[in-house]
């Protein structure tokens, strides 16, 4: 596998990155350090975390204690739900950059492509507003344009949807990080994003959903033939 991606913007992505979804604020920042210090140098955040100040103090340690410079990593962070509006896309990078203690991102991605009112929680459906995905893009590339997020990209982002963003973006999509395994290959999103130029970065938020999964396609094909059933397996 290699050890980088080239991006459509010309900048190089290291292939293997560590994921903070879910990590306790309590123990993140030593995870960080030490993924770091054993050969990491993506770290994936959010700001929907919870956990990006705790990211932050241990990436200020790496770089006081000599164990890598700022440019030596490649830094993530998203873009929530209830920050769309053009005014709130600014607002909600700055939050990330100074939770993280830095000056500028090497990714900042539109989370989802939903929309709730600013404030709110996307767990109550009367929060939820139609989005404006177009407006919403074009604010994250004058960030981009200003440099402080030296690509841009998408999140959870279907073939439709980042279709229909590509056909009004100014600055193309560098990525669409989306969940990817072996019992969810999304096949027809790989070949879109390679015939467009968009890189496919692939998360798995737990080993488990990867079991279930290949549990629950491992009884489809042991059941579907005692039922008189058929699989596409079986024209394979």
């Amino acid at each position: 596998m290699a050890k980088h991606f080239v991006l459509n913007t010309g900048a190089t992505m290291p292939s293997v990155g560590l994921g903070t979804l879910l990590a306790d604020p309590a123990v993140v920042g030593d995870a960080v350090y030490a993924a770091v210090k054993a050969g990491y140098r993506h770290i994936d955040c959010a700001g929907a975390y919870a956990n990006e100040k705790e990211v932050g103090f241990a990436l200020q340690k790496l770089f006081e204690d000599g164990v890598v410079k700022r440019e030596d990593l490649f830094i993530t962070s998203k873009l929530w739900n209830d920050h769309h509006a053009p005014e709130d896309v600014p607002e909600s990078l700055d939050k990330s950059l100074n939770d993280l203690q830095l000056e500028y991102l090497d990714l900042y991605l539109i989370h989802w492509p939903v929309r709730v009112k600013k404030g709110t929680s996307s767990k109550n459906p009367e929060n939820f507003v139609p989005p404006d995905i177009p407006a919403t893009w074009e604010a994250m590339e004058k960030l981009y344009d200003a440099g402080k997020a030296r690509a841009i990209g998408v999140s959870n982002f279907s073939t439709k949807k980042l279709g229909d963003l590509l056909a009004v973006a100014r600055v193309p999509p560098a990525v669409n990080q989306v969940e990817c395994h072996p019992g969810w290959q999304q096949s027809k999103l790989h070949n879109f994003c390679q015939s467009t130029g968009v890189h496919l970065s692939v998360c798995v938020h737990s080993t488990v959903y990867i079991y279930l999964a290949l549990v629950d396609v491992y009884l489809v094909f042991q059941e579907a033939p005692e039922k008189g059933k058929t699989t596409s397996g079986n024209f394979a």
